[in-house]
């Protein structure tokens, strides 16, 4: 765990994307910078090894407004809904929203307040209630989220084949960048506001007959949450958007193990064809 007391609001990551214009007038209206013995102090949590703001985002952003950047922090001791703050974090990443600094160009009325953030939450707590799997391109911005998931494969499974190094890190990092790898396709699937499954492929462009095909290069799901429809919708979310491509083929090679194989069995409008054949060049 960090050292809370060498942390700046700068430091942490949000768990909302946007402040209340209204609410930071009236933290404002009291907010002293020279004097913050009367501040209550801003709960914070780690996720993921990352300290976050639990609650306090005006406060925080009220003082970098006037160039407060050290205000009173606190370990968050309550115990809270994981799923709701992953899938909060998750959204802020989304958005470019990785320090408190991030909030101070996104200070909206109240009234868009309520319209834009109050009923996202309102909406972002039935889709978890019921068990909405939500599938989502992979981004740069997903890659913590993507490194937990890979770790919690490991924790219920062994033997996944690879490191998860800080050179593995990086290559991921840098798969993001530039155009190179602007024929591959990445899908998650999150469920209980963290991921638990994914889905790779890329297209093939052939000269052979001028055709464009594409490859699946992996699909797995966690094994807690396995038989719950998530590698389905991943599968499903990947041929819809290479149906939107013009691509009408995609070629698998299926795993040897039978879990595996009871899948792609169950895949509909498929069927196994030729054998797979890896060749090191």
């Amino acid at each position: 765990m960090k050292d809370i007391y060498k942390l700046t609001i700068k430091d942490l990551q949000p768990s909302q994307f946007y402040i209340s214009e209204r609410k930071l007038a009236s933290v404002e209206a009291w907010f002293d910078p020279a004097d913050l013995s009367n501040f209550e102090p801003i709960p914070v949590k780690e996720l993921d090894d990352v300290p976050v703001i639990t609650d306090g985002h005006t406060r925080a952003v009220a003082a970098l407004r006037v160039g407060v950047d050290r205000v009173p922090l606190v370990w968050d001791t309550d115990e809270l809904d994981w799923r709701l703050y992953r899938a909060c974090v998750t959204a802020c990443r989304r958005r470019g929203i990785l320090s408190s600094a991030d909030l101070l160009t996104r200070i909206i009325s109240a009234e868009e307040y309520v319209e834009q953030w109050d009923a996202w939450c309102d909406r972002l707590h039935a889709d978890i209630d019921a068990g909405v799997i939500q599938v989502v391109p992979y981004t740069k911005a997903d890659i913590s989220d993507v490194l937990s998931f890979e770790r919690r494969l490991r924790e219920e499974e062994a033997d996944w084949g690879w490191m998860i190094d800080d050179a593995y890190i990086a290559q991921v990092e840098k798969s993001f960048e530039g155009d190179t790898f602007r024929d591959a396709l990445s899908y998650l699937a999150y469920l209980d506001g963290q991921v638990v499954g994914r889905i790779d492929g890329a297209l093939i462009r052939s000269h052979f007959d001028g055709s464009t095909k594409a490859y699946l290069d992996w699909i797995c799901v966690i094994k807690s949450y396995r038989h719950r429809g998530v590698g389905q919708a991943l599968l499903g979310r990947l041929r819809q958007e290479l149906k939107a491509r013009g691509v009408d083929t995609l070629i698998a090679l299926t795993a040897s193990n039978e879990e595996a194989q009871r899948f792609y069995k169950s895949v509909p409008n498929s069927c196994m064809r030729d054998v797979g054949i890896w060749i090191d060049v």
